[in-house]
């Protein structure tokens, strides 16, 4: 049996692992929908306050859950990007008009190093006929962060 020996290995062998989850799930469902968007991201850390762009591409999984990948480039701050693996539980669907996601995952916030921790958040979609627009409330766990991310989705998602 294989026992890391430090912490950093644990969690290394934890993102190689998600990430053979997300080509399983990939491959397994090459007919689901996959979209993809972007916008803007707030980070409140009390050490950088950060604006940045950020680009996400999503990918349906199953009737209830979807995987989301989103990269965000930071301007003018000690923190230079970061990317979030995330997985979102359709819970509510309110009349095609909204729709409301608890997501949970990984967050890789690259500073003088590289920090990575759990987020937890709500992901909330309204769709329009075109595009889906968004907004993305999360808490990083590590150094209490709170991140919140608007901006819009294409091809419009449905349920």
């Amino acid at each position: 049996m294989f026992v890391p020996q430090n912490h950093l290995s644990m969690k290394h062998h934890l993102f190689k692992g998600l990430f053979v989850l997300f080509l399983f799930f990939h491959v397994q469902h090459a007919h689901s929908q996959l979209y993809f968007g972007g916008g803007m991201k707030f980070n409140s850390n009390t050490e950088f306050k950060a604006l940045g762009l950020n680009a996400k591409v999503g990918k349906d999984i199953s009737e209830k859950f979807e995987i989301n990948t989103d990269f965000t480039y930071y301007i003018g701050s000690k923190a230079s990007w970061s990317l979030d693996l995330d997985l979102h539980y359709r819970l509510f669907n309110i009349n095609d008009k909204l729709f409301i996601s608890p997501m949970g995952g990984l967050n890789f916030t690259k500073t003088s190093v590289i920090n990575n921790s759990i987020s937890l958040g709500a992901s909330f979609k309204v769709p329009s006929e075109k595009y889906t627009y968004f907004v993305e409330p999360r808490w990083i766990l590590d150094d209490s962060q709170f991140v919140f991310s608007v901006g819009v989705i294409y091809p419009n998602v449905d349920w």
